[in-house]
């Protein structure tokens, strides 16, 4: 972009970059955001952190939302995390990212002692916003938002789905088991609680008499052969009690045990909140049923649009994604979904 005189010139990368920030800015009420991208004037560069709770590849598709957001509006971007979950190792990186002179700091609240490291980086004058979970009594007590899925409607359908299932399946009764793999952490506590209160609506509208009960099944280390056990545990000791193998996270743990105890696709109800690329070829394959699109894409493009419009005066604003179940008729539109995301990330380099 240059100017000749008075008058502003844009090239065609930087008025493709201006309509989607006004796009963007629209669908989101920020219309100082949308004056912006008209003008082709986004202000002064900021430094943008990404700080998950436990860093991976399940948030390659949040990245590439932030990328692209940054990417538009000239921001400098930084990934960084621990891959070993903690409350403490939450917080160290938080506090690691105010020091390194943060402007914007995305993250999340699971756990009220996220909350003192929250408040100094407001204090700091840093725009914190929270996405993907966060505990609602201490966001608002500072004040802030949430983007991102709600975790007790994306239980209540994962509870759901796998009752119905187990019945298809030719079930009426008998236990279905919920693996929490961080227990205490917010979302996944709210995907519990949502998952039992799924399943026991639907044997109130249905007859049915199956049970719940869940269990810390690890399934979100970096190696799964801890709950891959846990799992096979849960096989061994339910025997035909067992009506179904549902999570809030990682399904793919529950097929490995499935498939070292000699069942085949289809035998059991088995189905998850999420679904990344290993989760869309288990349901082609019909190991599972169904799983959850979140899109996390958009939970990073919304939050850098957040944080813009903090600067520029604007609440920090709370926006729910998606939490509707899917199932094998949609696999297509998710996979082209997915395709269009592992494509930007494989361009940015960003894919680990």
């Amino acid at each position: 972009m240059n100017t000749k005189g008075n008058k502003l010139v844009m090239n065609r990368r930087d008025f493709l970059r201006a309509g989607g920030v006004a796009t963007l800015a629209a669908s989101m009420g920020l219309p100082s955001l949308v004056a912006r991208a008209q003008d082709g004037d986004f202000g002064p560069s900021r430094k943008v952190f990404w700080v998950p709770q436990a860093t991976g590849s399940w948030n390659i598709p949040i990245r590439a939302g932030h990328r692209d957001f940054c990417r538009m509006v000239g921001w400098e971007y930084q990934h960084t995390g621990d891959p070993v979950y903690s409350v403490e190792n939450h917080v160290a990186q938080v506090n690691n990212a105010i020091a390194a002179g943060a402007n914007v700091i995305i993250t999340e609240l699971e756990n009220p002692g996220l909350t003192p490291a929250f408040q100094a980086g407001l204090d700091a004058g840093i725009a914190m916003v929270c996405i993907d979970q966060g505990v609602t009594e201490e966001l608002d007590s500072l004040g802030l938002g949430k983007i991102g899925a709600d975790g007790f409607n994306e239980g209540w359908n994962n509870g759901w789905q796998g009752a119905s299932w187990a019945n298809q399946f030719g079930r009426s009764d008998g236990v279905i088991v919920f693996g929490n793999g961080n227990p205490g952490a917010a979302l996944i506590d709210a995907r519990q609680a949502g998952s039992e209160q799924g399943i026991m609506d639907f044997n109130a509208e249905n007859g049915t008499n199956f049970t719940f009960e869940a269990f810390p099944d690890s399934s979100f280390d970096a190696d799964a052969s801890q709950s891959i056990q846990k799992y096979g545990a849960q096989i061994d000791s339910k025997g035909d009690d067992l009506a179904g193998l549902i999570t809030g996270g990682n399904v793919v743990p529950i097929v490995r045990a499935l498939q070292e105890h000699g069942f085949e696709p289809g035998q059991l109800a088995a189905g998850s909140v999420d679904m990344p690329p290993a989760h869309q070829q288990l349901l082609e394959e019909g190991w599972i049923q169904w799983g959850t699109d979140q899109q996390q894409y958009l939970m990073g493009l919304f939050s850098g649009a957040a944080a813009f419009g903090v600067f520029d005066g604007y609440p920090y604003p709370s926006i729910t994604t998606g939490e509707a179940p899917l199932l094998l008729e949609d696999l297509p539109r998710i996979q082209a979904q997915t395709a269009i995301w592992q494509a930007k990330a494989q361009a940015y380099g960003d894919t680990q």
